[in-house]
Order: C-alpha cells, then sequence, then structure tokens
C-alpha cells in the first residue's frame, strides 16, 4: 500500500478547524473526551461534503482530516509531556519497587543509603 494517499487525503483547512473545535470541546463543554474523535469525524465528513461536493472521495477526506485532527493533538500533548517529566531521583525509584518502606532513608540525605549496608552487612 502506498503511504502518499494519506498525504493527499488530509486537508489542511479542515484539520485546522477540526483541532479548533476539539480545542474547545475539550477546555469549555462538559463533554467526556471519548467523544471527542467521534465529534471531529463527523464535522469532518460535514465539512468534507460541503468543501468537495456529494461525493464518497470529499467525505472520506473530511473524516481523515478530522481524525488527523485527534492525532496531531495527541502527538503536541506527548511532546510537551515528555519536556516537561521532572527527573527521577533515588526515592522515586525506591517507591516504585515498594523498598523504601522497609527501610529507613535520611529525610535529609536521601542519596545516604547506609540502611542498604547494614542490612547486608548482617
Amino acid at each position: 500500500m502506498d503511504i502518499n494517499i494519506i498525504d493527499e487525503m488530509i486537508m489542511p483547512i479542515i484539520t485546522a478547524a477540526c483541532l479548533c473545535i476539539g480545542f474547545v470541546m475539550k477546555k469549555w463543554m462538559p463533554t467526556d473526551d471519548k467523544w471527542i474523535p467521534t465529534v471531529l469525524l463527523v464535522v469532518g465528513a460535514i465539512s468534507g461534503l460541503i468543501l468537495f461536493g456529494a461525493d464518497y472521495e470529499g467525505i472520506v477526506k473530511g473524516m481523515v482530516s478530522g481524525l488527523a485532527a485527534v492525532g496531531l493533538h495527541q502527538t503536541f500533548k506527548q511532546h510537551i509531556k515528555a519536556d516537561d517529566k521532572p527527573e527521577a531521583d533515588l526515592t522515586d525509584y525506591l517507591s516504585e519497587f515498594g523498598v523504601i518502606e522497609d527501610y529507613a532513608i535520611d529525610e535529609e540525605d536521601p542519596a545516604d543509603l547506609s540502611a542498604f549496608d547494614e542490612e547486608e552487612a548482617e
């Protein structure tokens, strides 16, 4: 299958409009987030119908463009989330594996692992 067909199917004007509609739905409408892709699919199909007339290709182009807006939003969201991720420290790893409850770690210096050394020495 040739992937260039996807590039031909996405209409930037419909994608931009659906991205704006999805943003408004997410921020100011009391809807569940699971409905946003469905609404953008329908809005994209209607937009394709209006822009390209009543043919199958126009409706599909609109639907693909509406769903592309959802993918574009998720890509930006994941990219921004990856940049905001704080550096993990030792206590994060220890608490993740349940070790932090078993050993006393110095509150002033969490990197002090003397409790581990004493346990291994015994």
